[in-house]
């Protein structure tokens, strides 16, 4: 008996691509770079299930990087007017996204554009990640959570 695995791979634009040795992934991997962005990845990256990024200008991964499920990498957002006019179609700010060596991005972060990330970091599961984040630290949303009790009328 043959065991067959088939994971999806997308890639819109294979020569804005560069990847290193020893790519792995799950499935559902979507590497997306339009209007000359491009997406650059070390070696030794292992990427979970459900993973996207998206570049209109650069992102770079480092070598021995560990992704989880649902992380996705915008190094852009759309652009929107002064007086708030609405978002302009077809309009984007960019900004470069750059992912040290040896990093984990826990399972549903967000990495927004703009930001590096310093080698051997951790970014914990459900982060948005809007601003840089030092070598060798443990990143994360601080959350605070209360529970109210409720109080029912009685009849």
């Amino acid at each position: 008996m043959m065991k067959i695995k088939i994971s999806v791979f997308k890639v819109s634009h294979p020569h804005s691509l560069v990847v290193g040795k020893k790519l792995r992934f799950r499935k559902r991997l979507s590497l997306r770079a339009d209007a000359g962005g491009k997406i650059n990845i070390g070696d030794c990256v292992f990427f979970n299930n459900d993973v996207s990024i998206n570049a209109r200008e650069l992102v770079t991964i480092g070598s021995h990087v560990l992704i989880g499920e649902n992380v996705k990498i915008y190094d852009h957002n759309h652009a929107f007017g002064k007086n708030y006019e609405g978002v302009q179609p077809n309009t984007f700010k960019t900004a470069p996204i750059t992912i040290g060596d040896g990093v984990w991005i826990g399972s549903n972060v967000t990495i927004l554009k703009g930001v590096t990330i310093g080698s051997r970091a951790i970014i914990a599961a459900g982060t948005v990640v809007n601003q840089d984040v030092q070598p060798d630290v443990i990143y994360q949303e601080k959350r605070s959570f209360e529970q109210i009790p409720i109080h029912y009328r009685k009849d």
